[in-house]
């Protein structure tokens, strides 16, 4: 079975060098950005801004609670020059419906407005041909960022 990928666009408001410094930090931005949905990440090995680096998500109850509750992740990318992050799921509930899963995350600028682009790339790899597609992530990748946009603006 090949790869599957899952792509997603967004224009924010921030400015592609605000967003990217704070997404650098997402071991507090995320749950500062989206408290209802993160209990906490903890950098279990490494400083959690560098390649290598493991830290496990804890969520609270919320719509991805069926997919995800728990993972632990591994930093793969950290490129300040091209503003690429890139990390992949160790372990969690995620890793039942898919043999693996990567996230690489883009920050560019807008050609709209002085805000940023992102470019958010999900691969994967499902477990068996009746595992669907995350489309679950699809929706909460959205509110994350739309999250972390409305936090960065007041910040």
């Amino acid at each position: 079975m090949a790869a599957s990928k899952l792509e997603i666009e967004l224009e924010l408001k921030t400015s592609p060098e605000k967003l990217w410094k704070n997404l650098k930090e997402f071991v507090t931005l995320l749950p500062n950005a989206m408290p209802d949905v993160y209990e906490g990440i903890n950098v279990i090995e490494g400083d959690g801004r560098s390649v290598g680096s493991i830290f496990v998500s804890t969520f609270k109850p919320s719509e991805m609670k069926p997919v995800v509750s728990i993972s632990k992740e591994r930093l793969e990318i950290v490129d300040d020059g091209k503003k690429i992050l890139s990390y992949s799921f160790l372990e969690g509930e995620i890793l039942e419906n898919y043999k693996n899963f990567r996230v690489v995350i883009y920050v560019g600028s807008s050609t709209k407005s002085d805000g940023a682009l992102v470019k958010y790339t999900a691969e994967f790899n499902k477990a068996n041909e009746q595992v669907a597609d995350p489309h679950i992530f699809k929706s909460f990748v959205v509110k994350l960022f739309m999250a972390i946009d409305a936090y960065l603006l007041t910040a």
